[in-house]
């Protein structure tokens, strides 16, 4: 998940804050090396494919590598069972991973993941890496928030492209998460038109659609659904070929609305403010980072409907998360959107 490699990278800000002159590498999936890129904290990037971590002899073998390299510590920022296994092969003398089940034998110093809610009014996520650090550190900086590094160069080759699109540059440009990473965490098509009919009547912003070329005939499904006035607003087919591509143009963006996921977090590392719908079944608290009610802002189905959760977690209603969606109608979310509309575009 990209959301959760980029916040991960504050690890590294804590140790660079706390020894600049550590070295700090970063395993990540090959595709997530576009937001990381010119990390000032990060030194050196270890890339792999998620299909070889996801099977024994990928992991055999990157253990083998690591263990040669000899380094001193290892944080397992992903505390999933591979990289448990992945962190105990390679016998790195000091080994930090988050209290679960396989704990004893995959890590040295295993922390329990509750950030302090005290701390984090928002984004228990940032909490959740900063813990990790926590141990190795005299002070822990609980203001660090994740950032994504473009040069100059890169700033004005994003502008060039939107000018080649036909975009204004000089007029407001607002990028639609329109899509989230499945269906248990994207807005019903008309819904979402729906509120882009009433985002672009009251804006006049042009629009791009952020997606995946497999999720290109869904964007276009949306797009269909959207009055004629508002398509005429939407570049349907400005289409950015790269995940640094897309950071480049979203740079120049007023700001970043849409489904919750990894582009709103990229772009609020970014600096864009952002309006994210959450997806009924995802625990806001969590990955609301940075959220204040004016840069950043956030709806979920149990701001309005609070009685629907009552004597349930917010995880265990997954399986019902369609359901849910047709709950969270437009009408919840106009207010707040409106809001969001008046202190970014008027």
């Amino acid at each position: 998940m990209l959301g959760d490699v980029l916040t991960s990278t504050i690890i590294a800000d804590q140790l660079k804050i706390n020894d600049p002159d550590t070295h700090i590498d970063y395993l990540i999936v090959t595709h997530a090396e576009a937001i990381v890129a010119n990390h000032p904290s990060i030194d050196g990037l270890i890339k792999v494919d998620k299909s070889d971590f996801k099977k024994l002899s990928g992991v055999l073998s990157l253990s083998r590598k690591l263990k040669n390299a000899k380094y001193d510590l290892l944080i397992d920022a992903y505390g999933k069972n591979n990289s448990a296994l992945l962190s105990w092969l390679t016998r790195i003398p000091k080994r930090i991973g988050y209290q679960k089940w396989f704990s004893r034998w995959a890590y040295t110093l295993a922390v329990r993941n509750n950030p302090d809610p005290r701390l984090f009014k928002t984004g228990l996520s940032l909490g959740s890496r900063l813990l990790l650090a926590q141990p190795l550190v005299d002070r822990v900086q609980w203001q660090l928030t994740p950032t994504i590094n473009l040069t100059k160069e890169e700033i004005q080759e994003g502008s060039q492209w939107l000018s080649e699109q036909g975009l204004n540059i000089n007029a407001p440009i607002t990028m639609v998460s329109v899509l989230g990473s499945g269906v248990d965490k994207t807005m019903p098509f008309k819904f979402m038109a729906q509120l882009l009919d009433i985002f672009v009547e009251q804006t006049s912003s042009q629009l791009l659609f952020n997606y995946i070329p497999a999720q290109r005939d869904q964007a276009k499904k949306i797009y269909a659904h959207c009055l004629p006035e508002t398509r005429q607003r939407i570049f349907i087919d400005a289409f950015a070929p790269s995940i640094r591509d897309f950071l480049k143009i979203l740079h120049h963006c007023r700001s970043i609305i849409g489904n919750e996921g990894g582009a709103i977090n990229m772009g609020k590392a970014l600096g864009v403010p952002s309006f994210s719908i959450f997806s009924p079944w995802i625990n806001k608290a969590s990955w609301n980072a940075g959220e204040d009610g004016h840069q950043h802002q956030s709806v979920h189905l149990a701001d309005v409907h609070p009685e629907i959760y009552e004597g349930k977690t917010v995880k265990s209603m997954k399986n019902q998360a369609q359901d849910l969606y047709l709950k969270f109608t437009p009408a919840l979310i106009k207010p707040q959107l409106e809001n969001f509309i008046s202190i970014h575009y008027h």
